[in-house]
This record gives structure tokens, sequence and C-alpha cells, in this order.
């Protein structure tokens, strides 16, 4: 699956060897924590300003 460079350029690469590598990759990280719910740390409505 891997070739050798032996030019600068760059070289074409098959669907299959490119659905190998994702699936290599995806198979060493680890699974997705779900979202922390959003907190919120303000006021969302302020008395009006006297002028």
């Amino acid at each position: 699956m891997a070739r050798e460079f032996t030019t600068g350029k760059a070289q074409a690469v098959t669907p299959e060897d490119f659905n190998e590598r994702v699936k290599r990759l995806l198979a060493s990280k680890p699974e997705p924590l779900p979202p922390e719910p959003k907190t919120r740390n303000f006021k969302t409505s302020r008395p009006p300003q006297k002028a």
C-alpha cells in the first residue's frame, strides 16, 4: 500500500488505499464524549439604564 516517493511529485492514491488509511486512523481514536451542557455565567436581562 505505502508507496516510495522517488520523485518530488505527488502520486495518486487509490480509493481502496485511502479507505484503508482512514480505517486505521479511526481505529486508534477513542470514542467521542458527549458534550457537556452549557452553563450561563451572565445575566440575560438588564434593568433599564437611566441617562
